[in-house]
């Protein structure tokens, strides 16, 4: 018996100590488990408040880029406005009389007239015009052929027809719209689209000459389609320049 009574008190010791073993194994474990979820929170929001701070950083570059851009564009002038003190100018040299089917008539009027270009004299622009109407022959020496009816800079040779061009004062250029190898008693209608430079405050001149009084009259009833007095034919002669387009070009 006194055997039985030492052996308990020993177990009993025994499984105290392990019982007070255990808890801090589990312990550690719940620790361990409670820092990584702490670390990877703290990672977790510190990674969230950068982003953040990145995504309102961006937002304020962002917003302050588009307003600096909205104000350039603001600032900035249409190229087509330079243009438009020429857009729509129309030489007309009208019969005097309708001269039915007769293929001349006479004219007194005539066409000289100067316009100021708009824009920036710093600037020089190309600008792309279209020139439609009904015309008659005219030869020109010099200068050079660009297209049919058109030419680029020379003279007028023939003392009676008629005479159309437009010069420009910056770059100087001078522009004859009704070349043909030959005069004669003919009408015929041009649609010429060019680009022709012209530097900002430059002046423009119009000039539609009939010379001698006397023009060849529209006497095939030739009607320019979306030019008025289309769908009617005009009772003379003109040309109408349109601007399709205008683009600075520092010179």
């Amino acid at each position: 018996m006194r055997i039985s009574l030492l052996v308990i008190p020993v177990m009993m010791v025994l499984l105290a100590c392990g019982s007070e073993a255990d808890p801090p194994a589990n312990d550690q474990a719940t620790s361990s488990a409670t820092g990584a979820g702490g670390s990877g929170g703290g990672a977790a929001t510190g990674a969230s408040t950068s982003a953040s701070s990145s995504a309102s950083s961006g937002g304020a570059g962002s917003g302050g880029a588009g307003g600096a851009g909205g104000a350039g564009g603001s600032g900035g002038e249409d190229p087509r406005a330079a243009a438009a003190s020429i857009d729509g100018f129309r030489w007309e040299l009208p019969c005097d009389q309708d001269p039915g089917d007769h293929d001349e008539c006479s004219t007194s009027a005539r066409v000289d007239e100067t316009r100021t270009f708009g824009g920036s004299p710093d600037t020089t622009y190309q600008v792309t015009v279209r020139l439609r109407g009904v015309v008659e022959p005219m030869t020109y020496q010099g200068g050079t052929s660009d297209g049919m009816h058109f030419r680029v800079g020379g003279s007028p040779t023939d003392p009676s027809y008629n005479i159309y061009s437009f010069a420009v004062s910056d770059p100087p250029e001078v522009y004859y719209l009704n070349d043909n190898p030959n005069v004669g008693h003919d009408t015929f209608i041009i649609d010429h689209t060019k680009t022709i430079p012209i530097r900002g405050g430059a002046t423009v001149t119009f000039v539609g000459d009939g010379q001698n009084g006397i023009e060849i009259a529209n006497y095939k009833h030739l009607v320019v389609d979306g030019i008025p007095p289309a769908p009617e034919p005009f009772i003379g002669q003109f040309i109408q320049l349109d601007v399709l387009s205008v683009e600075a070009a520092q010179p």
